[in-house]
């Protein structure tokens, strides 16, 4: 019995030192390989805006064009998009969509309805796809996402800005563009600056630049999760996959491939890169 009640407290204690209810708020530095030639053989597609009946539909009815007349720039228009987007209903991290595409999610938020994060990226990339800014949904997940019960991922977006060409991070949930030294960041740029220069980042909108406080309070609490980052290789309708995997996944160099999203849902539709060039490269329009 003695033994038996030694082997039940070591499963106790082991499982708890193997999991954890909420990830880690700790600020981990990341390292990617920036130096070896883009190695992917799949593209990024995105629909084209000229062509995709359900962008066309989307841009009609919701008069897009006219939201964005009087923007000056693409960063501009992205902006203007983003607070839209924002706008459209309030957060709540638990209520899923019967359907997950654009027209429904805003058809369903006119009605009343409140979605997650995940619904943020969806419409907001929407949107700046059908207004000719290639934009992709981004996964964004914590280092010790495998072992974490709750809160182990976020979803935002990110749009390639054809005047910089270059990827800018965009969170449609909390609606804003981080920026350093007057330049909107990526993902994986944004988090090497909350690294070395976190004082310096600015949090823009379509409102201005973030109090300094309340920005600081955004930034530490994204941090966690700039640790793995994926996308899906294909955002048309088409839904093609690469090597038979649909999405994939930028990993720190020397970091374990995850497997598993939050103890229990497997991730096994993912490539694997430590290339940075693999992860940003241009836009292929359909």
């Amino acid at each position: 019995m003695k033994t038996l009640y030694i082997v039940l407290i070591t499963c106790i204690v082991l499982h708890s030192c193997a999991s954890n209810k909420y990830p880690s708020s700790k600020i981990i530095p990341v390292t990617f390989d920036t130096e070896s030639k883009n190695e992917s053989l799949c593209d990024f597609v995105f629909p084209n805006p000229e062509t995709n009946e359900e962008l066309l539909m989307l841009k009609k009815v919701y008069n897009l064009n006219n939201l964005i007349i009087d923007a000056n720039s693409d960063i501009e228009k992205s902006m203007i998009l983003l607070n839209w987007t924002n706008g459209r209903w309030k957060h709540d991290g638990y209520n899923v969509p019967e359907n997950t595409d654009v027209m429904s999610i805003l058809k369903d938020a006119e009605n009343g309805k409140n979605f997650r994060c995940v619904e943020y990226s969806i419409v907001l990339s929407a949107v700046l796809n059908a207004s000719g800014i290639p934009t992709r949904t981004l996964g964004i997940k914590t280092k010790d996402v495998e072992t974490t019960k709750l809160g182990a991922g976020h979803i935002v977006s990110e749009a390639y800005i054809p005047e910089l060409k270059k990827w800018v991070f965009m969170d449609g949930q909390i609606n804003y563009i981080p920026f350093l030294d007057g330049i909107p960041l990526n993902a994986v740029e944004y988090k090497n600056a909350i690294v070395s220069n976190k004082e310096k980042i600015e949090l823009r909108n379509t409102n201005g630049t973030f109090d300094k406080e309340d920005a600081l309070d955004k930034i530490n609490w994204v941090a966690k999760y700039l640790f793995y980052f994926d996308v899906r290789f294909d955002s048309s309708e088409k839904k093609t996959n690469c090597n038979t995997k649909n999405s994939l996944m930028l990993v720190p160099i020397n970091e374990k491939n995850p497997t598993i999203f939050q103890i229990e849902s497997k991730m096994d539709n993912l490539l694997y890169t430590h290339n940075i060039k693999d992860f940003y490269k241009k836009p292929t329009i359909l």
